[in-house]
């Protein structure tokens, strides 16, 4: 239904983007991929619409690249894996890491990603491993260094925006800053809190 949204960035936590067009705010869940690169200013997000007529309600899942709105969408084709849970795979892994594991056909590696069982890790290996193997994968990203104002927090916000409860979130992230160090970006963080919620 929608390709993209281009408009002015209103707020914005690691996982979650209220973007501003044509004076209406959309709230879009985003990978940590995305959330990580975008600026305050105006942004152009690729869009994946889902509607869930049980609950009545819709979503909108954004992204930067092509690369990783056909890696969302190619993960939701598999059996037992619904857009929440394949948002909350990209935020725990880089998109080339999961492309990697796949193609790699890592079921033990898979099955740490919160949501994924050891079948839907296997049917992710059946169904997409051939694909996969062909996407190749990018240049490695650089890491970030410094310390960054308020990270633990923005990271406990990204779990909350994720359905995580709050107290299950505060001693998630606070392992992981402990296992990472000073220097752990917001992005680091989340991955890390995700292994251990």
């Amino acid at each position: 239904m929608y390709e993209f949204i281009r408009g002015k960035i209103h707020s914005m936590l690691p996982g979650t983007v209220v973007l501003e067009a044509g004076g209406v705010g959309y709230r879009i869940a985003v990978p940590l991929s995305t959330s990580g690169k975008l600026k305050a200013g105006e942004a152009l997000l690729l869009v994946h619409h889902t509607i869930n007529a049980e609950q009545g309600e819709e979503k909108l899942f954004g992204f930067l690249t092509d690369r990783e709105r056909d890696l969302f969408r190619a993960l939701i084709t598999v059996k037992g894996i619904g857009p929440a849970t394949a948002i909350t795979v990209m935020c725990a892994a880089d998109p080339d890491q999961i492309i990697q594991l796949v193609a790699a056909a890592d079921v033990v590696a898979l099955k740490k990603f919160k949501g994924i069982g050891p079948k839907t890790a296997e049917r992710m290996v059946t169904e997409l491993r051939d694909d996969f193997a062909k996407w190749g994968v990018g240049a490695p990203r650089a890491a970030t260094s410094g310390r960054m104002p308020g990270r633990s927090n923005d990271a406990v916000l990204a779990l909350l925006a994720l359905g995580y409860p709050q107290n299950k979130s505060e001693a998630a992230v606070a392992k992981a800053a402990e296992k990472l160090g000073a220097t752990a970006s917001t992005e680091d963080l989340v991955r890390q809190a995700l292994q251990l919620v």
